[in-house]
């Protein structure tokens, strides 16, 4: 295997079948969320079940520590270790659901994403750029990257929706950044202990 340099693809991951069940997860999930903020059966100010207003891409679906995506951050671990050629622990997951118009802002990432995956999981393709180069991913691909290190954005979005999953990992020696300060993975943002 060659020489981790900072992002690569690795394709077909995840199978086709479970990429489709987890993008009607979500596409449902979006949907039930919504409803219950219109009808105030769920306060404007809890996050645990999604929000609508990650300032990062404004009237996207996301979600942080979903439990389905937590399971991944676990699965997926032994294949980015092997990429990169290190040990890891699992930090925390993200999923959006990205809505036509929707731009990802230029940006890095905060500590707890040292190495990550943005995983296609279905929808209308939407390319990624890091360090300028531009990648289109098929579901079930994913693209390891060092968040931290590397730029990364998305031009707008002109399809319907794209569901993709984010997985943050650290070097396993990172202790205080162990599941995002949380006690295990699966608890919502709340739980960390630094009060983020």
């Amino acid at each position: 295997m060659s020489k981790f340099e900072g992002y690569t693809v690795i394709k077909k991951v995840v199978p086709k079948n479970l990429c489709k069940h987890i993008t009607n997860y979500f596409l449902l999930k979006q949907r039930t969320t919504r409803a219950l903020f219109e009808h105030k059966y769920i306060s404007p100010f809890e996050n645990k079940d999604g929000i609508f207003t990650d300032p990062m891409v404004p009237d996207s679906f996301s979600i942080y520590s979903d439990i389905n995506c937590e399971v991944l951050l676990t699965s997926l671990r032994p294949i980015v270790e092997k990429t990169i050629g290190k040990n890891l622990t699992e930090t925390y997951s993200y999923a959006r659901v990205y809505q036509r118009g929707a731009k990802l802002k230029k940006h890095v990432d905060r500590p707890s994403c040292e190495f990550s995956i943005t995983l296609n999981l279905g929808g209308d393709p939407w390319p990624i750029f890091i360090n300028d180069k531009k990648v289109t991913l098929k579901a079930g691909d994913m693209l390891v990257y060092e968040g931290c290190k590397f730029e990364h954005w998305r031009e707008r979005f002109d399809g319907v929706y794209c569901v993709q999953v984010f997985l943050h990992y650290t070097d396993e020696k990172n202790e205080k950044l162990k599941y995002d300060g949380r006690p295990f993975l699966g608890l919502p943002g709340f739980f960390n202990k630094g009060g983020k």
